[in-house]
């Protein structure tokens, strides 16, 4: 062991003075010495510390560099007790690594699966199970007539999630949504339309107007009715970790994303336009 090693294990600089690495050697030494960690690790690294400080502090190293160099020409190959022993050391190392760890990861699901946050987390599961129920269930169930003025449109058309030619349009109730294939022609003339929604959430579905003629029927597009198949799988994703609950890289990663960002969305969906009244009012309201 060179005195830069020396140093290194000390943490001290080079330049470190006598008294410095004295007391630097105490304070090591007091985590270190057998008598206050029964640990083998432990024990072996006192026994380095110690010579270390030896080293450090004997003014004829360089002559103990010297005889120990040729005494290593002279005996390179290592005894079997002493590889042995490596391995025993070696394998003990692993196994409390091993124990750590483990040990780690039951803390770490013990803190999802309990307390004031596994709480929060089956209300979540609750509500986004209860939401993949109710959005089912609009699909066998009568829908909402609600009446609303057209205010104004976009005669920009684009591509929808639908594939169709959508227009931006303005509800005085409502606000601003997108519908497909809208005709101009009533756009001006007859402002007085028909939303149809769904029973529970009271999603828009179509837009109803009618004319001297004809009635026109057209869909909402970029909104919650577009993607109501979608939503229905997403919010039973809490279920799984809830049902499982195994310390796997899974659980984890779907409990964080049920928490984080289904959370977010049940939270934005449930607070905008009246959902949450609608959803405990079973869509009477």
């Amino acid at each position: 062991m060179t005195k830069a090693e020396c140093f290194r294990l000390l943490g001290l600089p080079s330049s470190a003075s006598e008294a410095e690495i004295r007391k630097q050697y105490k304070k090591m030494a007091l985590r270190l010495h057998p008598d206050v960690n029964p640990d083998p690790l432990a024990h072996e690294a006192f026994i380095k510390l110690t010579k270390a400080v030896e080293i450090i502090l004997n003014p004829d190293y360089k002559e103990e560099i010297i005889t120990s160099r040729s005494s290593r020409k002279a005996s390179t190959n290592e005894s079997d007790e002493d590889r042995l022993e490596r391995m025993r050391v070696a394998k003990m190392r692993y196994e409390q690594q091993k124990m750590q760890q483990a040990k780690d990861n039951d803390v770490y699901f013990k803190s999802l699966t309990s307390g004031m946050r596994w709480s929060i987390y089956k209300y979540i599961m609750r509500i986004s199970v209860a939401l993949s129920l109710a959005m089912t269930l609009e699909f066998f169930l009568p829908v909402h007539y609600e009446t609303d003025v057209l205010k104004g449109s976009s005669k920009s058309l684009n591509s929808g999630i639908l594939k169709s030619n959508i227009t931006r349009i303005e509800l005085e109730n409502r606000g601003n949504y997108f519908v497909q294939n809208t005709p101009y022609a009533w756009m001006n003339c007859y402002p007085e339309v028909i939303i149809e929604t769904t029973w529970f959430l009271h999603t828009p579905l179509k837009m109803i107007t009618t004319d001297d003629v004809k009635r026109y029927r057209t869909h909402f597009d970029f909104h919650l009715g577009s993607i109501r198949f979608g939503l229905i799988i997403f919010f039973l994703i809490p279920l799984h970790p809830y049902l499982i609950r195994k310390k796997r890289v899974s659980f984890s990663f779907l409990y964080q994303f049920s928490f984080w960002g289904i959370g977010f969305v049940i939270t934005y969906i449930l607070l905008t336009q009246g959902r949450l009244i609608h959803l405990i009012s079973f869509g009477f309201l």
